[in-house]
């Protein structure tokens, strides 16, 4: 580990210039904190990379303001590939969890990798749906990824990384994530990203102003014809009209135009070997049709947090889904 990444890490009072003029008589931080920053990057097997390294990717320098340091978790080389964004709204509908499900069916037989920012439910979709059809998925954090590890969210880190995924953060090893890191995180996505696809968008919605970002930025925006019953759908057709975004109305043509086909064998999955909780919470399913987040936290005494966790562990691995959003049914 290069020691300005331990030391900007270590310290949160320690700037970019610091580090680029560095001087370790001008720098005092203990050895022990050091130590402690270096244990955390080596058993996470957390890495760094600085602006001036030659490492440093060809995409992060076009980045505006790019990041001093970015640190990354597992395959760096995914950026070499074919990227899609896909960008969901927070209030997402039943019909935008099908044309997901659809676009997974086609996108799995292609070269190519998803990108998305991990935000609870709405992104953590994306890499779950990636994962559970063998495509590597970056997830772009909006603070520090130790922050991530020690939080409910550990176990979708993993199982990105485990799927020859990639984990990034610009942000130091103190930094706690606001609402302010998002669009910080978001600069980043659009320009890693070499698509983006956008099911359904809600009128000044995140996802619509970044639809708009990504396109004056020049990457291609898709969508698909939204729900004619949804509010949802006059955005997206404004969109179209001013030509800001192309339709998507065969995605089998569109992945014919835009990527290769995937020629790798498809990769065995191994048995998955559940949790005490996860067992609790398909034994509960067994005996409903359908339960809502809140019914499965009385019937299992599960906290709300762990509970998310769990459930999105399991959908990632085909044991559950939601037959409409929030309602968990067994597969």
């Amino acid at each position: 580990m290069r020691p300005e990444v331990l030391m900007y890490s270590t310290d949160d009072k320690i700037t970019f210039w610091d580090i680029k003029n560095l001087n370790s008589n001008d720098i005092s931080i203990s050895i022990d904190d050091l130590k402690k920053t270096q244990d955390i990057f080596v058993q996470n097997h957390i890495h760094g990379v600085v602006m001036w390294d030659i490492d440093y990717h060809t995409k992060f320098q076009n980045i505006p303001n790019k990041p001093y340091i970015m640190h990354y978790m597992w395959d760096i080389s995914l950026l070499d590939r074919n990227i899609l964004w896909i960008v969901w709204p927070r209030k997402n509908s039943d019909y935008s969890h099908h044309v997901l499900q659809r676009l997974f069916d086609y996108a799995k037989n292609y070269d190519l990798v998803t990108i998305s920012g991990m935000a609870e439910w709405v992104d953590q979709l994306c890499h779950a749906f990636s994962v559970k059809h063998d495509i590597p998925t970056i997830a772009v954090l909006w603070g520090w990824i130790h922050h991530f590890l020690q939080s409910g969210q550990r176990h979708i880190i993993e199982s990105i990384v485990d799927h020859g995924g990639l984990i990034l953060s610009e942000f130091k090893i103190d930094f706690i994530p606001t609402k302010y890191s998002f669009p910080q995180r978001n600069r980043i996505v659009a320009w890693l990203c070499d698509r983006l696809f956008l099911p359904e968008a809600w009128a000044w919605s995140g996802s619509l102003i970044t639809a708009n970002f990504a396109y004056d930025l020049g990457k291609p925006v898709y969508a698909v014809p939204g729900d004619m019953f949804s509010s949802m759908e006059e955005w997206i057709f404004e969109l179209i009209q001013s030509q800001k975004a192309s339709f998507i109305t065969d995605f089998a043509s569109f992945f014919a135009q835009n990527f290769h086909p995937n020629l790798k064998a498809q990769s065995v999955s191994l048995p998955v070997d559940l949790s005490a909780q996860e067992n609790q919470i398909l034994s509960v399913l067994s005996t409903r049709w359908q339960m809502s987040l809140d019914s499965l936290v009385q019937e299992t005494n599960i906290d709300l947090d762990a509970l998310m966790m769990n459930m999105t562990l399991l959908e990632m691995n085909d044991f559950v889904y939601q037959n409409i959003p929030g309602m968990y049914c067994l597969r």
